[in-house]
């Protein structure tokens, strides 16, 4: 699977919790015929057809999966984003999708959801040779929403979200994705959604991502003292997943609880001031110099991430975690429990 999987539908900043919004500036628009609800049932029809040579493979997957919503009364959207939505996809890209149904929110609407599901996955063979099908449940608690993921033998990889049409992120909550379909009239006539911008982050996410940051350092040191080289690399892999979420809300990108993806896809140029010293193979002291220089990145990014979104910094645990790791050259190999 690429690193480019975000689905619409989970990991969103919670809508109860005052978020801080980023600003829009030097955001990347739709690159489809239409920002929100239109009157056309197939409106990605056109959109489809101007898709480069390269996305052959993921058009004949798209347009299929077109096809199959015009014959289902059910289907009341579908939507497709990421790289593909933003138009910067190629060859490589997955096509990351969502699929919304008449349904109702949350679990009651379990049942439809279901079965949109496993027709979905009986028509994954019309769109071609498969290899295999991975089918789960996403999202939050109080959501109900199903995710297939299938990998075809020519490459190509459909991540598909099915879910009650309310659940269903659209607008600045969704900025990178496109209405491939949409029915006539769907019931109500109005399929806006409380959902919080992509570019929300609250306050407390980044007190939370910079507390994170801070334990996963203080784990990485206590496997340093054990010897416990694996254990130590991991956190530390851990703790520079904080460190991209921070600075993807710094800067201002899309889903920041994402960090190293949206990151990349907001400026590949602009990434956290000596992120590189973050990394280390299975060598003790270099493991100990990355955790070091770990702890002097989180505590920058932490800051940068504040001036966008005021936040009480975990200082207190900063200052000690970073002692714990300045007085570690007394590693030693140990099995502790």
């Amino acid at each position: 699977m690429s690193g480019e999987r975000r689905p619409l539908v989970f990991r969103a900043p919670p809508p109860h919790k005052r978020a801080c919004q980023a600003s829009t500036e030097g955001r990347q628009g739709l690159t489809g015929p239409d920002d929100g609800i239109t009157s056309s049932v197939n409106p990605g029809r056109e959109w489809l057809a101007r898709l480069p040579a390269e996305l052959t493979a993921q058009r004949r997957v798209m347009a299929g999966l077109v096809d199959f919503c015009a014959t289902r009364p059910a289907v009341t959207s579908l939507w497709v984003g990421c790289s593909l939505g933003r138009g910067a996809g190629d060859a490589l890209s997955d096509i990351d999708a969502a699929l919304g149904i008449e349904a109702e929110r949350g679990p009651a609407g379990a049942g439809q959801v279901q079965a949109m599901e496993a027709a979905v996955t009986a028509l994954l063979p019309s769109l071609g040779p498969l290899v295999d099908v991975l089918r789960h449940r996403i999202g939050r608690a109080d959501q109900f929403a199903r995710r297939i993921f299938a990998q075809f033998a020519d490459g190509t990889q459909l991540d598909l979200a099915v879910i009650a049409e309310a659940e269903v992120r659209r607008g600045d909550a969704a900025p990178d994705f496109v209405e491939l379909y949409h029915r006539a009239s769907p019931p109500g006539g109005d399929l806006t959604n409380d959902a919080p911008s992509a570019r929300a982050v609250t306050g407390e996410q980044i007190r939370e991502w910079a507390f994170f940051g801070w334990c996963a350092l203080i784990d990485a040191d206590k496997y340093l003292r054990r010897g416990s080289l694996w254990e130590a690399h991991n956190r530390l892999h851990e703790a520079r997943h904080q460190i991209w979420a921070l600075w993807a809300a710094a800067t201002g990108a899309i889903y920041p609880w994402h960090g190293l993806s949206q990151v990349l896809d907001h400026d590949p140029e602009n990434l956290p001031p000596g992120i590189e010293s973050t990394v280390a193979g299975l060598d003790r002291a270099e493991l100990r110099r990355a955790a070091q220089a770990s702890a002097t990145v989180l505590t920058r990014v932490s800051a940068a991430a504040t001036q966008r979104c005021p936040a009480e910094l975990p200082t207190a645990m900063a200052r000690y975690v970073t002692g714990a790791l300045e007085g570690g050259e007394r590693d030693t190999i140990n099995v502790g429990g």
